[in-house]
């Protein structure tokens, strides 16, 4: 199975200062070929080196495509910089795209013969090439008509489309004792994409609930159309919650960390002091600020607790301390997609514990997302 980048270019330039222009690339797992095309006034970044993103052994082995859509920055050295992803399908793809672009080297933009910040926009395709012409399964399905039975308002006559999917964190005192559970969350879609009105519905234990409807608030859409204008939708998640979940199996790492925690000695690191160089941030996407605290309009905070493992990746974040659990499970649930430096000690890969408060203080200019409509029968 090979991979196949297509690249497309379009510069811009605002106020005569760095230069902030837009690329969109494809990496499709398929036959091999590509393109390059540079337009505009301004001398486009060009890949020195590309590295190809892992497609995750899970998903390619059910034959589940995605896309990845991620913005960032090339600096005036041709390094990655300031990732963000805009668009993810599935979040197991998301982890090895960041890892990629992180990897990838450019010769960097040029305006008037000098390096110059790029911003650029990058859909990352993962397709699988089958001999009968298919290139995959999507990851989710939305029913493509509404329910009859739902409130006017509701009923939509395009669905909603998943733009960007995230995991739930499973919580880790309940994972550390392998207990099995699951939840039931429901939402709406408002007309920009974001859920609203987020309900535990039922969960076996509250923490179950509590992570999944962190999960859910963190995801986007593509929202439902009626009458040709983006509408208001209900939907429903019941999300399982064991070591094998079929949407989202504890990772290898995880469980790798899980068994090392019980060791004595314990092989993880409990200083990060004790690194050769200081973690260095990657990739942070902030927390998704739930409802009931943008209401609130009061500043608030979480201390999480998690380990970097060897690759640098984020793992068992779980909450040591809060005012505010929405936002503590909002916050872990942001941690468990973090990326750093990979942590060596004496030159050798290490796994290391980190512990960090994340605050959330309000603008005054902030105001309280709209309710949706009341669910009353027509």
């Amino acid at each position: 199975m090979t991979a196949t980048a297509k690249w497309r270019y379009e510069a811009g330039v605002k106020g005569g200062h760095a230069v902030y222009s837009r690329m969109r690339v494809s990496f499709s797992f398929g036959p091999e070929g590509g393109q390059e095309r540079a337009e505009g006034p301004f001398v486009t970044p060009v890949v020195v080196y590309q590295e190809q993103p892992v497609y995750p052994f899970s998903l390619r082995l059910s034959g589940i495509k995605g896309k990845v859509v991620v913005e960032f920055i090339v600096d005036p050295q041709g390094n990655v910089i300031q990732p963000s992803v805009i668009e993810s399908s599935h979040p197991d793809f998301e982890a090895p795209t960041i890892e990629a672009l992180l990897n990838s080297k450019f010769k960097p933009g040029l305006k008037n013969g000098h390096p110059v910040f790029t911003r650029m926009e990058v859909p990352i395709l993962f397709q699988i090439a089958y001999n009968d012409g298919r290139n995959g399964v999507e990851a989710w399905s939305i029913p493509g008509k509404a329910s009859s039975s739902l409130p006017e308002p509701y009923r939509y006559e395009e669905p909603p489309r998943p733009l960007l999917i995230g995991a739930p964190v499973y919580p880790y005192e309940l994972l550390t004792k392998k207990v099995r559970g699951n939840a039931v969350v429901g939402f709406a879609i408002d007309p920009s994409g974001r859920p609203r009105a987020v309900q535990v519905e039922s969960a076996t234990m509250p923490e179950f609930g509590a992570a999944t409807a962190a999960m859910v608030a963190a995801w986007r859409f593509d929202p439902a159309m009626k009458g040709g204008k983006p509408s208001w939708s209900l939907m429903k998640r019941e999300q399982e919650f064991n070591l094998g979940n079929d949407d989202f199996p504890v990772n290898d790492s995880a469980r790798r960390l899980l068994k090392a925690l019980k060791k004595t000695p314990c092989p993880v690191l409990s200083n990060a002091s004790a690194l050769d160089v200081p973690l260095k941030g990657r990739y942070q996407p902030a927390p998704i600020i739930p409802a009931s605290v943008e209401k609130r309009g009061v500043p608030v905070r979480a201390d999480i607790a998690f380990i970097v493992d060897h690759a640098g990746h984020a793992q068992l974040p779980r909450i040591s301390s809060t005012d505010n659990a929405d936002f503590a499970w909002a916050a872990a649930t942001a941690v468990s997609r973090w990326q750093f430096n990979a942590p060596t000690s004496k030159g050798k890969p290490v796994d290391v514990s980190v512990a960090i408060p994340i605050d959330y203080k309000p603008s005054p200019a902030e105001t309280p997302p709209a309710a949706p409509p009341a669910l009353r029968a027509p």
